[in-house]
């Protein structure tokens, strides 16, 4: 269904004919402009021409709006409908909260009735560039492997990448015992701050962040961006009050952080959501970050800005540090941190020891087994 020459294809939805002739009068030039009357129809067009690049679409239609329109795209088993541009034409009426809804529906961006055609013009070349580019990088599987790793705006990791590590390092922590804390962040109120200052400050943030972050992770430890502003880290024998710390430093480092709004300088805070788990056979990765947002959500919940912090380890007790993490606090001078773990400590030697009296000489035997009686009780 595509034009012989390629021009790229846009959606124009509206009620409004007098909308749909000035959209398609100012892009039609250099697109090829599709025009839809509401909803149902423009899921008809979507549904059967995959050549669309670009959505623009009025939010009060008839028979399906611009909200089911959204829903129906984002919710559809098709990933090209689910990440296809849609740009929300929104009237002097429409007011914040009904932007914020429509950024949580899926929107890529709005534009403002009456729009001008530079405007237009702009928008649409934006999003249909970068929808070119997608494209691209899809029909090259090292291009969508690279495109998957790497988060283009801040320079980190992407969804896929942490996912693919932190899922080999819970398999090496199954094998091999140890232990990891996993960090959950999100940019407090990221909605308004898109809503009242655009994509380009936003993008700042974002950039400054992740330039903020870098620095205070290890090599050994993940971190990435797995979500439009969600963060998350992954911190290898990391107890739960050193990541405690390691988020109180975040938290305050990135509250520090000013950005220009022209004339105001706006500051961002943020949430964050710490869980150290009791790792088991079943553990899985995504339930664990899903487990981790739970006291993430409860901190945006709690007004933002602070650290939820919840581990599994501490709730249960000494069972689950193992000989090589007390050999470790041992060796940082931390020897008070191993008094409540004694119990199980004393269980997994015991084995050990009952090995070596087998093995060694009589003298040796009877040292080791007055040693047994002794922790035994």
């Amino acid at each position: 269904m595509a034009d012989e020459n390629n021009t790229p294809r846009i959606l124009a939805v509206d009620d409004s004919r007098v909308m749909r002739r000035a959209m398609t009068k100012v892009l039609g030039t250099a697109y090829h402009v599709i025009e839809a009357e509401h909803g149902e129809d423009a899921w008809t067009y979507l549904t059967n021409d995959p050549d669309i690049q670009v959505v623009f679409t009025d939010l009060s239609m008839p028979y399906l709006d611009g909200f089911g329109l959204l829903e129906r795209m984002r919710s559809s088993d098709d990933p090209r409908l689910q990440e296809l541009p849609v740009i929300i034409i929104t009237g002097k009426e429409d007011d914040d909260q009904t932007k914020q809804l429509a950024l949580d529906k899926g929107a890529s961006d709005f534009i403002t009735k009456p729009f001008d055609s530079v405007q237009l013009q702009a928008r649409a070349k934006a999003h249909v560039n970068f929808k070119q580019t997608t494209r691209k990088l899809t029909e090259t599987s090292d291009k969508l492997e690279q495109q998957a790793a790497v988060d283009q705006v801040t320079g980190l990791g992407g969804q896929t990448y942490f996912c693919r590590a932190a899922d080999e390092c819970l398999a090496y922590f199954k094998r091999h015992g140890g232990q990891f804390t996993l960090l959950r962040m999100d940019i407090d109120d990221f909605n308004s701050l898109f809503i009242n200052n655009g994509k380009a400050l936003v993008d700042q943030i974002l950039q400054k962040i992740g330039a903020t972050l870098t620095p205070l992770v290890r090599k050994e430890d993940m971190l990435a961006r797995i979500g439009l502003a969600k963060f998350a880290m992954l911190l290898r024998d990391t107890s739960i009050e050193d990541a405690t710390q390691l988020a109180e430093r975040i938290r305050k480092e990135i509250n520090a952080l000013s950005f220009d709004t022209g004339g105001q300088q706006l500051h961002a805070t943020v949430s964050i959501g710490l869980f150290e788990p009791h790792l088991t056979e079943e553990s899985d990765i995504k339930t664990l970050i899903a487990d981790t947002e739970k006291y993430l959500n409860k901190a945006i919940e709690a007004g933002g800005n602070q650290t939820v912090i919840k581990s599994l380890r501490k709730v249960s007790g000494a069972a689950h540090l193992d000989l090589k993490q007390a050999l470790k606090l041992i060796g940082e001078g931390k020897e008070d941190l191993l008094k409540p773990h004694l119990g199980s400590l004393i269980q997994q030697v015991l084995p050990l020891l009952n090995y070596i009296s087998q093995q060694s000489s009589d003298d040796m035997a009877q040292a080791v087994q007055a040693l047994k009686e002794k922790l035994e009780k």
